[in-house]
């Protein structure tokens, strides 16, 4: 009953006048908290748990819960559906990760040390980069990739064929037979077909070799298969309360 007082909503934690007196990591243990106090005697939520559910490695999720690193915006996006918050908790949860994300961003970039000639060490305002620096976060890709479709709300089949179409448009439309070269025989001109009429979900090996055939990789990729994994669950009741993330609104 300590913990409920103590941590009574998530949106407590967001509606404070002040968002720069709280932190993304302290928003989730507080929810942590308030949902296992909520749990009485059942099964604690830990790490593992939310990992497992997201989709996640363990030490990444347990990063975020500690503070030590600000999440994606798509790591934060599968950490609270595996958490089974609700629309609106996501996107406050997300102002707060861009708000402290951008605390971190101006502090780093303050200040630089560097080593003189003569061993003296100087510190510059503002920070310079590196070329090779320069090109690592010129390579570092957004999720989803530009223009390209975000399936992390997907809440049933039909809406995931109906992203999926959408990858189609802006994989520049392939042909059914281009698709199927590009899937080294994987898909077939009619199992396509059938994905994207939508009347049932479709197979996991299927339904992956048509994103890379589409162009979708990297952590563009895990996005969409953490979406397959949260229906697969609810199609099986008796699957879904493993994943907490399974219900959310």
């Amino acid at each position: 009953m300590a913990i409920i007082r103590r941590f009574p909503v998530l949106e407590d934690v967001l509606e404070t006048t002040d968002i720069s007196k709280h932190t993304v990591a302290e928003a989730l243990r507080a929810w942590i908290e308030y949902m296992n106090a909520r749990g009485g005697d059942e099964k604690r939520i830990g790490v593992r748990d939310i990992a497992d559910a997201a989709g996640l490695p363990s030490s990444r999720v347990s990063n975020v819960l500690t503070g030590r690193q600000v999440p994606r915006r798509d790591e934060l996006d599968m950490i609270c559906l595996a958490l089974g918050m609700g629309k609106d908790s996501r996107v406050k949860l997300q102002g707060l990760r861009l708000h402290e994300a951008s605390q971190r961003s101006r502090s780093e970039e303050a200040y630089t040390v560097v080593r003189t000639r003569n061993g003296d060490t100087v510190v510059q305002n503002p920070r310079l980069l590196t070329a090779s620096e320069v090109r690592q976060q010129r390579s570092v890709q957004p999720v989803p990739a530009f223009g390209q479709p975000d399936p992390i709300r997907v809440s049933s089949v039909q809406e995931l064929v109906l992203a999926l179409k959408a990858v189609h448009v802006w994989g520049g439309a392939p042909s059914l037979r281009e698709l199927e070269r590009r899937s080294r025989t994987v898909l077939r001109r009619s199992t396509i077909s059938d994905m994207l009429r939508g009347e049932s979900l479709p197979d996991y090996e299927r339904y992956v070799a048509f994103l890379r055939a589409c162009g979708v990789d990297g952590p563009s990729l895990d996005t969409w298969v953490f979406v397959w994994r949260r229906l697969s669950a609810l199609e099986n009741p008796k699957v879904a309360p493993w994943l907490p993330g399974a219900t959310a609104s």
